[in-house]
């Protein structure tokens, strides 16, 4: 589990595949995933049963710390404990009022805390559909560099696309958080 200043980042359980599948059957949510369409109850409890099962994939669900209630999904894919690297597939906030409150970007960094500290990774890689400002500048905010694009390396429905390929060290996220927690304490003093 991973707090941050208003979230709780902690395993996923089966009683949030309810929520998951109620925000994953939204166009507003999936738009940027590389799905093959609208995911219902069924499709995300057989998918929750495969993650459990593989060593190399999380689930996460991102609540609000004051009510415990969920408010979206971190997917982590190819953890590999050889390279000390995983991938982060899927992050969001489900509910569409909670979006454009920095939420997002608090949960993004909490799960980078938690690869970086609790999971002991080196390295954390992200990618983005080209034409998803959002997550474009979320992810160069934060820290991610890009590393590349990958030709038609993601598929909306029945379309390939590409994507930008970016990345994190653990050296780079300790240099940026550690100046910005120096410079937070030295402006309150």
């Amino acid at each position: 589990m991973q707090e941050t200043k208003n979230l709780i980042i902690r395993r996923a359980s089966f009683a949030d595949c309810d929520s998951f599948a109620e925000w994953e059957s939204k166009e507003d949510v999936i738009r940027y995933f590389c799905i093959d369409g609208k995911r219902n109850l069924d499709t995300v409890i057989a998918d929750f049963h495969r993650v459990t099962k593989d060593p190399s994939r999380q689930w996460l669900t991102i609540e609000m710390k004051a009510t415990h209630e969920p408010i979206g999904r971190i997917g982590i894919t190819s953890i590999d404990p050889i390279n000390d690297s995983m991938d982060l597939t899927v992050i969001y906030i489900g509910d569409r009022s909670l979006r454009g409150k920095g939420l997002g970007e608090e949960a993004l960094l909490g799960a980078l805390d938690f690869a970086f500290k609790e999971m002991d990774m080196n390295r954390v890689t992200i990618d983005h559909f080209l034409d998803d400002e959002i997550s474009n500048h979320l992810y160069e905010k934060v820290g991610f560099r890009k590393e590349g694009i990958g030709v038609l390396a993601g598929k909306r429905e029945t379309e390939y696309a590409d994507l930008c390929l970016r990345a994190i060290l653990r050296a780079e996220w300790e240099e940026r958080y550690e100046i910005e927690k120096w410079e937070s304490e030295k402006t309150e003093n």
